[in-house]
């Protein structure tokens, strides 16, 4: 329904909807004077009034627009609603994004394309606010509205760890342990040395070298105490005194023998190292041999001839061999591991040959191994 103004300003008009003009009181629906209203006039353009305006609103539909602009839909980048102003299309928006993005790195140093923004990490949520109000006040400047919301400040994700690494092997020299002197019932020595002659026997004869072999038998851990038996020979050089008995010009004496003997261990603080004596019997035959050498004439044959001349030649020989006699001994000696079964030992003893009237007396000094 529509208004028309009456021609003395004091009248209006109602059209029906389809324009055709009604003056008849029935089709008027209200009058307005400018002399007053009257309460029932007063209504009547009240309800006119409420009339008219709900088909107003009602009936009211927005025309398309003949061209339509792009579409605005909100970009979201670094807390940013971005919308164009002029109806810049989205390959236009993308082409300044990209390059107010890289105009915003350039001003402060972030690059959301790296892990940290590629800044400090104690940097990191500060240059990240820069880096939004740079790049919103780029895009302002091409024409686009931007709002800029405060980043929820997000500490950087945190470094990654280094691979585990196992720790170096340090390899520690741990020096071999030390061998000890352990029990075991039935040991084998090999040994040699020098016989130093004393008393008597010094006059006749001089020191020597000696080599024996023995066995020695512990039968309980609990005890110090073994049985050993030892077998020896020792060389001896005549000297002069024994020499000038049948004139000979050289000679030597052999002893062999051996000597069943105890051996008691002596307390020791060091499980690698001991102590022991022993002593006993023993049973030992002596043997002696004196030369006379004489120069004397004869041929002289060589590999290509024979002549006449002069040469040395045993001119007398005598040999002697005593019964075996009886004989003791008392020595000390000492000990220590050199393997799990093995021992090094030295040993001196003091040993008389007997009988008394003729007595043979000398101190033999050897060393060897024990297995």
């Amino acid at each position: 329904m529509q208004f028309h103004r009456g021609p003395n300003f004091a009248d209006d008009i109602a059209l029906n909807p389809w324009g055709a003009e009604r003056r008849s009181p029935e089709f008027m629906m209200t009058q307005i004077t400018f002399g007053g209203f009257s309460p029932r006039q007063l209504s009547r353009t009240s309800l006119f009034l409420l009339l008219c305006a709900t088909p107003l609103t009602a009936f009211t539909q927005a025309s398309p627009s003949s061209t339509s602009s792009p579409a605005a839909a909100p970009t979201l980048a670094e807390n940013l609603t971005v919308t164009p102003k002029f109806g810049q299309t989205q390959e236009q928006l993308a082409a300044d994004r990209a390059e107010c993005g890289q105009w915003a790195r350039g001003q402060t140093g972030f690059d959301p394309g790296q892990i940290g923004g590629g800044v400090a990490r104690s940097d990191y949520s500060a240059r990240r606010q820069q880096y939004g109000r740079a790049l919103a006040a780029c895009l302002e400047g091409h024409g686009y509205n931007v709002r800029f919301a405060t980043p929820v400040v997000v500490p950087p994700p945190p470094a990654a760890a280094p691979p585990a690494v196992a720790p170096p092997v340090l390899a520690h020299y741990a020096p071999p342990a030390r061998p000890e002197l352990k029990y075991h019932p039935f040991a084998v020595q090999i040994d040699g040395g020098y016989t130093v002659t004393t008393g008597a026997t010094s006059h006749d004869l001089d020191g020597g070298a000696n080599g024996g072999l023995g066995l020695s038998w512990f039968p309980t851990s609990a005890l110090p105490l073994g049985f050993r038996v030892d077998g020896s020979y020792s060389w001896f050089r005549a000297k002069d005194q024994l020499l000038n008995t049948g004139n000979f010009t050289s000679g030597h004496q052999d002893i062999y023998g051996g000597d069943a003997d105890l051996q008691l261990n002596l307390a020791h603080r060091s499980s690698a190292t001991q102590f022991y004596l022993f002593g006993g019997a023993g049973w030992y035959r002596e043997q002696t041999v004196l030369r006379q050498v004489s120069i004397v004439s004869g041929t002289v044959c060589g590999f290509f001839y024979c002549r006449p001349g002069f040469f040395p030649a045993v001119t007398a020989e005598q040999r002697t061999t005593s019964d075996w006699n009886h004989a003791w001994n008392a020595g000390v000696g000492f000990e220590t591991a050199v393997a799990d079964r093995a021992s090094f030992f030295i040993e001196a003893r003091y040993l008389r040959i007997l009988p008394n009237s003729n007595q043979t007396k000398f101190v033999p000094i050897t060393l060897g191994f024990r297995f």
